[in-house]
């Protein structure tokens, strides 16, 4: 009897920063179990932490090990600084109570005030070239200024994946890097849909797409696009644009076009997000489960050279009138090794009034971690 597989592809290699967080844990067996790359992917990783904490480490490779998932080339453990040579993948999973905001009075805690001098160290280490990959090129070649942890390989451009939008301005200010190698994944999408689905008494997965501007968790702009229920059937939109949600799913909910509009969405919609998202959804099975599918969204784009459109957050590359080189949560289209931003609602009035909105915040949160960064 013949048996015919694929061949596993060259090893992929994955760094974990702060490995010994609970979410670090639970996005390791995420990678290993091929949940994230694929089962045909193997895996070198390595779990770097403190020189104090190796012990923890090694106690969590040897777990890892014993669990002998398919896709485990490799587990090693690292008290090293990373260079951008020394992955084809980063992950950063901070302890901050909100990864999004830079919170100066919490200064004074000792565990942030570690996660900081973290990310501030990984990103004055991550220095050197990156090779634009063009064509059917896939070799990136690199200017090592520290040890390697690994040995380099060919690779697509690297990912650098954090849990938030205050890890990626830090990453981005400090090294020398291209700003398209930085991303983190955003809440809002989620919570806006959940929301919606509440109010419509629906399943969010019958929900159409919805595209997210942000500066943070407070400040953004959501817009869904039409129908909003997928399989719904509306008639000619009004010279007012009021109509949103079809006749027949209006009736059922016993609700009208003046409780349920285009201005509802705007509103109301978003302020009922914003106070679920106070409610902090940063726990270690969030952070764990959103940037494994952050991960696998960006993978997914790479291997098929398809397009994907997303919510995620990035360094602005100046579209729609946002500030260049600073962190925003964009509608994102993935293709390949690159991405844009989404020109979908452009021309839309009250976007380019929200874009103003959230320009100013971006800019406020510049200057205070310029500050942070320079005075400490």
């Amino acid at each position: 009897m013949n048996f015919q597989c694929d061949s596993p592809a060259e090893p992929l290699r994955v760094l974990i920063i702060n490995s010994k967080s609970p979410a670090a844990k639970f996005l390791a067996v995420k990678i290993l179990s091929g949940e994230i790359f694929g089962k045909n992917q193997l895996i070198d990783i390595v779990l770097m932490v403190f020189t104090n904490e190796q012990s923890r480490a090694r106690s969590l490779k040897f777990e890892l090990e014993k669990c002998a998932f398919a896709c485990t080339n490799s587990i090693d453990v690292s008290c090293n600084w990373p260079s951008i040579s020394d992955a084809d993948v980063f992950c950063l999973l901070t302890n901050f109570d909100n990864p999004n905001v830079l919170d100066l009075t919490k200064m004074s805690d000792d565990k942030q005030l570690d996660m900081l001098d973290v990310i501030i160290n990984v990103a004055n280490n991550l220095h050197g070239s990156v090779q634009e990959v063009q064509g059917d090129e896939t070799v990136l070649k690199y200017e090592m200024r520290t040890k390697t942890i690994l040995p380099e390989k060919k690779a697509h451009k690297p990912i650098f994946v954090t849990d938030g939008l205050v890890s990626i301005h830090i990453l981005m200010s400090l090294s020398n890097l291209t700003s398209d190698i930085f991303f983190c994944p955003t809440p809002i999408a989620p919570i806006a849909k959940s929301v919606l689905g509440e109010h419509l008494k629906v399943q969010s997965k019958v929900l159409n797409n919805v595209l997210v501007w942000a500066a943070n968790d407070e400040i953004f702009h959501v817009e869904f696009e039409k129908p909003l229920i997928i399989e719904d059937r509306m008639g000619e939109a009004s010279p007012c644009d009021r109509e949103t949600v079809g006749k027949n799913v209006l009736a059922l909910m016993k609700l009208d076009h003046t409780q349920f509009s285009s201005s509802w969405l705007k509103k109301d919609l978003i302020a009922k997000t914003v106070a679920v998202a106070r409610k902090n959804p940063y726990g270690s099975i969030y952070k764990a489960a959103s940037i494994a599918k952050a991960l696998q969204q960006i993978w997914w784009a790479r291997l098929t050279n398809a397009t994907l459109y997303t919510n995620m957050g990035v360094i602005s590359d100046g579209s729609l009138e946002t500030i260049k080189g600073y962190p925003y949560v964009f509608p994102i289209e993935f293709s390949g090794d690159t991405w844009r931003v989404s020109e979908r609602f452009k021309e839309d009035v009250h976007l380019k009034q929200e874009i103003k909105i959230i320009n100013k915040t971006v800019k406020g949160f510049h200057e205070k971690a310029s500050i942070f960064l320079i005075y400490g």
